[in-house]
């Protein structure tokens, strides 16, 4: 299972949805990863923070409880062509979405994600919907 940025912002929200389906996720034991391209939104997060220390510390502490999974080549090529599918169908996604989601293609990983966007891609990737 590979986690999207809006989940892991709502799970540090405590949002009760996503705690919620936190727990569910676990209960299932299977692993649960860590694209480099939501740590990288979590970053730029930082620099609009009131509070860069305090969110770059939350950062470190998460990613360290997870296991990462680097975007690589592979990830790369299913991601760009994701991405020229979507333009020739003439719909858009943000890069690092479509990076995020070419993670989960590549490595046949299901995506945990609450943003439409991805679930409007369930013929090319395993989605799972949150909430």
């Amino acid at each position: 299972m590979i986690l999207d940025t809006s989940f892991v912002l709502d799970l540090w929200d405590e949002k009760p949805e996503a705690v919620a389906k936190a727990r569910q996720v676990d209960a299932r034991d299977e692993p649960i990863y860590l694209p480099t391209p939501v740590l990288f939104e979590l970053w730029e997060g930082v620099s609009r923070s009131a509070r860069p220390r305090e969110e770059a510390a939350k950062i470190r502490e998460f990613a360290a409880g997870h296991d990462l999974l680097p975007f690589g080549d592979a990830d790369a090529r299913e991601a760009g062509l994701l991405a020229g599918r979507l333009a020739r169908s003439g719909r858009m996604m943000g890069t690092v979405d479509v990076q995020i989601a070419g993670v989960a293609k590549a490595r046949e990983q299901t995506l945990l994600a609450t943003d439409r966007r991805f679930r409007e891609l369930s013929k090319e990737i395993r989605i799972e919907p949150y909430p």
